[in-house]
């Protein structure tokens, strides 16, 4: 259920890719095949850079360079030395500084595709053209909004995120307190507190059998 929403939510950012580089129409084999390579490789990307942040930092929270190991490893950035080559150019000097060398190829050429003149229909629909200089042949949405927002907001009554709130289209909701009618406890945590409290005094009050608590009894008025 959650990958076919995500598919889905990824399928109109396709097509519009598709569209600003020059596709008019395609069949919806194609179009369903490229959203498959597309979710495919973000999937490839994120494990490669959650992997890559637990190897170099030992957390879960990537960094740049840890995104920059997980292109360069999917194969995103060209052209591009190995670990090896770039250890094997040894130091340079960078602004009176030496430094170990590092090959900046594969960056700048990614960074010249995306912010280059042939995507500034796929920076529009993403909403990251903010005025008219980054780009004049481009017309900008209303409000500078992306698909997405817009998506929401038109079909929403009040133009609000609460009706996708508590979803992955909007914000996470906020824990509300469920009050229990009728019982002892007057919320679930009140009555969570109670069962915790409960279960250490059963664990420090040793356990006695039926036989220890019985009342003595004479042996010859047993029989």
């Amino acid at each position: 259920m959650s990958q076919n929403l995500h598919r889905a939510l990824l399928r109109p950012a396709v097509i519009q890719i598709l569209r600003a580089t020059g596709f008019t129409n395609a069949r919806q084999s194609v179009i369903d095949t490229v959203t498959d390579l597309a979710s495919r490789y973000l999937l490839l990307l994120a494990a490669s850079t959650a992997e890559n942040a637990v190897n170099n930092h030992g957390d879960n929270i990537p960094t740049v360079q840890d995104v920059r190991m997980a292109m360069a490893q999917a194969g995103g950035l060209r052209p591009q030395m190995t670990a090896a080559q770039e250890d094997a150019r040894g130091w340079e000097k960078v602004q009176d500084e030496w430094v170990p060398f590092e090959d900046l190829r594969g960056i700048e050429a990614f960074l010249k595709w995306a912010q280059g003149p042939g995507n500034g229909e796929i920076r529009r629909i993403g909403g990251l053209i903010s005025s008219e200089k980054d780009s004049a042949d481009v017309v900008l949405t209303e409000d500078n909004e992306d698909y997405l927002t817009a998506m929401r907001k038109k079909h929403s009554k009040t133009g609000e995120d609460s009706k996708f709130q508590g979803s992955v289209l909007g914000r996470d909701s906020e824990e509300q307190t469920v009050v229990i009618v009728g019982g002892a406890v007057s919320s679930i945590a009140e009555w969570g507190q109670q069962v915790r409290n409960l279960a250490v005094s059963s664990a420090v009050t040793p356990a006695t059998s039926g036989i220890s608590s019985a009342p003595d009894t004479p042996m010859e008025d047993a029989e």
